[in-house]
């Protein structure tokens, strides 16, 4: 079961250890501010597209924001570092795993 106040709790520490302020995720999630607050207190649901809207305003899954946890959790540091790569970097990191990858085989 989903609950409301619980999204709304993840979706504030998101924005707030982003130091965002709840104006500008709203402006971002293209929703009011008004609105933000209240499903950030569970006052008030929200959309499948304004719970992706916020997904992708504060880089994070949906998955954490309905669930508190993502399958994509034990990826995210490698995330993170693949984020700061140019892209001939990340296809050069890419070479290498599928390496490792095959002569662990």
């Amino acid at each position: 079961m989903v609950e409301q106040k619980k999204i709304g709790i993840r979706i504030q520490e998101c924005r707030k250890k982003q130091h965002m302020t709840v104006e500008h995720l709203a402006e971002l999630a293209s929703i009011s501010p008004e609105f933000l607050r209240a499903i950030e207190t569970g006052q008030k649901g929200m959309s499948l597209n304004t719970l992706s809207n916020l997904a992708i305003a504060l880089q994070t899954s949906t998955d954490y924001l309905l669930f508190g946890s993502s399958s994509e959790e034990k990826y995210t540091v490698m995330i993170q570092v693949l984020q700061s790569c140019s892209s001939e970097r990340i296809q050069e990191i890419t070479y290498l795993v599928k390496q490792i990858l095959e002569l662990s085989k």
